[in-house]
């Protein structure tokens, strides 16, 4: 079967590398503007489940390596291999919802903006992504690190089952009782998985009745002291609690104050996602005893909000159209020792709306507590990303530069990454570091079960 009669069997679009369009369609398939120099042979966007079943045989037929693009939110584009048949899930959007039972069955391409809003209707929640535009595909095979994550877990944890082609064409469903192996991979092995999953089936949440957000702004030259007294509290704030310390573009009604740290401010936040206002007054008061706070440079403190407002408040932080570095590293070092490099850096950063976040764990028992069963596996007292976020093509290179230095004079504090937002294509060796020495041997060890001629591009450091 040629490539013409695979265009007439399936119900979605087949483009070529000769086609005229094949250019624009190529930038399309990464969210992030700075789209790597990588070229697919065919790309096949998909309108129908069955349409991958036939992209998938296809590419075994002819022996063309499969890479997947479940949104196009990966900062690296790694559903972008050269000479690959690039399966586009992007037009697989639908939802069901069973509010009794507690369970949506969502398609790769929903994103948690989608899911958030139709959840609202019924009370209930899924711990969905910060960034409002990221599809549940990439962020769920990724671990999926969402609101409220030291409590509902990474996402990946309330996948319940999933519908997958195999690398054999086959369509079938996993979960714990069947295909264990593959249900263990999917939940969390992102670009490495050696399958394509067309349909999720989540463990939904009782929304918080009383989402409360309190956000703090410390000049930038105090941000050591600040993540130093955040991180020995964290363990005493609830696992309710989301504690983060972000170096962020000062607000308007600051820029003046932050001229003396290249425009950044820094911003503790915590977000308590509990029932009633009581205990989020209770809760959030441990941040008023910072000794730093007499230095606040202003405050929001106990505001009432929703998880739709909070999503609409980090795409800010992350807009679209946007050119894009970024990377991460979980660590169980000092945050100060953190926060001050990654200040020292920012005090010179190319872009005023570059972003940092640290992201403490909460909860008495911490990241000390034991993981369920799943290729995710990573994980440590602190997470730390770093973005490198401008808009023009001529700044590539001195914001590369900067990212490069940056993420370098952090990596001594590293003792892994998240494998959804660190750079394994300028960094191979960060996808081994992204998971725990055992789950990487028998992630490796399910994939020659399940893709024994390795069709899917894999985190293979040739192919990215």
């Amino acid at each position: 079967m040629g490539v013409e009669e695979l265009q007439r069997r399936i119900e979605g679009k087949v483009t070529t590398a000769t086609d005229a369009g094949y250019g624009q369609l190529r930038r399309e398939m990464n969210w992030n503007q700075l789209t790597p120099p990588r070229y697919p042979q065919l790309i096949v966007q998909v309108a129908s489940e069955l349409d991958v079943v036939k992209a998938v045989r296809f590419a075994r037929t002819h022996g063309m390596k499969i890479a997947v693009r479940g949104g196009g939110h990966s900062w690296i584009g790694a559903a972008l291999r050269d000479e690959s048949l690039l399966i586009d899930l992007g037009g697989l959007k639908q939802i069901s919802i069973d509010p009794e039972a507690r369970v949506a069955a969502v398609q790769p391409a929903v994103t948690g903006r989608d899911l958030n809003n139709q959840l609202a209707h019924y009370g209930l929640a899924f711990p969905v992504g910060h960034c409002p535009s990221v599809p549940l595909s990439g962020f769920l095979l990724n671990g999926g690190l969402g609101f409220n994550s030291n409590s509902w877990g990474p996402a990946c944890f309330s996948l319940e089952a999933a519908k997958v082609v195999t690398a054999d064409g086959h369509m079938i469903v996993v979960n714990h009782e069947q295909h264990p192996d593959l249900f263990w991979a999917i939940r969390g092995a992102g670009p490495g998985f050696f399958a394509v999953a067309i349909q999720y089936f989540l463990k939904l949440y009782k929304a918080p009745r009383a989402i409360t957000t309190s956000s703090y702004y410390y000049p930038l030259q105090r941000i050591e002291e600040v993540g130093a007294w955040a991180g020995s509290v964290a363990r005493q704030m609830p696992s309710e609690v989301e504690l983060n310390m972000f170096v962020v573009p000062a607000p308007p009604a600051l820029t003046e104050q932050c001229q003396i740290s290249n425009g950044f401010v820094g911003l503790l936040s915590a977000t308590a996602f509990v029932d009633t206002p009581q205990e989020a007054l209770a809760t959030l008061s441990l941040l008023e005893t910072c000794p730093v706070a007499p230095e606040c440079l202003r405050t929001e403190v106990n505001q009432p909000t929703l998880l739709a407002a909070l999503l609409d408040k980090s795409g800010r932080l992350w807009p679209e159209r946007h050119r894009y570095l970024a990377d991460t590293l979980w660590s169980n070092s000092p945050p100060a020792q953190v926060l001050g490099t990654v200040r020292d850096y920012f005090l010179h950063a190319p872009s005023p709306k570059s972003v940092a976040v640290c992201s403490f764990s909460t909860g008495v028992a911490g990241n000390s507590a034991s993981l369920p069963e799943a290729a995710f596996s990573m994980t440590a007292g602190t997470l730390l990303l770093c973005y490198a976020i401008w808009e023009h093509p001529e700044d590539d290179a001195v914001n590369a530069v900067w990212h490069r230095e940056t993420i370098t004079a952090l990596d001594p504090f590293a003792m892994g990454h998240y494998v959804g937002e660190t750079d394994i294509a300028s960094h191979p060796a960060r996808a081994e570091k992204s998971f725990a020495p055992t789950n990487w041997q028998r992630l490796q060890a399910v994939r020659r079960t399940y893709d024994p001629d390795a069709l899917f591009t894999g985190f293979s450091a040739h192919t990215i």
